[in-house]
């Protein structure tokens, strides 16, 4: 028995792997771990990242808020945003940030509508959960 976990954003499907063995999500109140035969679920998440685990290897995909949602051996992530942290190395995630964290005070200073500042907010969570799954993945 086995996973499979698709991660979904307003763009589509951005991201589907079958064949896992665990599933962890940032949810709100803690990480924590799907395994093959785990009871239907719904949870809030935060911002942060999701590990597909498959013999003993993690992939990391940094998310935004959203919802979890676990039935029958299939994990759906549904969010705003999320990057492949493999794609990217840590000095371009950096960047990212900087640019993102920047773009948002900038817009706050110059009174700019509510939802282009959740927009840039959500970039700027986005890339810090990237730098964070980075981090990890360097420790394990």
């Amino acid at each position: 028995m086995s996973l499979t976990l698709e991660i979904v954003t307003p763009v589509g499907v951005v991201y589907r792997k079958g064949e896992l063995d665990a599933v962890t999500l940032p949810a709100s109140d803690g990480e924590i771990q799907i395994l093959p035969g785990h009871i239907p679920l719904i949870t809030i998440l935060d911002a942060g990242a999701v590990l597909a685990i498959s013999g003993g290897s993690e992939e990391s995909i940094a998310v935004d808020t959203g919802y979890a949602r676990c039935i029958a051996d299939t994990v759906s992530v549904l969010t705003e945003s999320a990057i492949d942290v493999q794609r990217f190395d840590e000095d371009e995630m950096q960047k990212a940030r900087e640019a993102a964290e920047k773009a948002l005070e900038e817009a706050k200073n110059a009174n700019v509508d509510p939802d282009e500042i959740e927009r840039l907010e959500s970039r700027a969570r986005v890339a810090i959960a990237g730098l964070l799954a980075k981090s990890r993945r360097k420790r394990s």
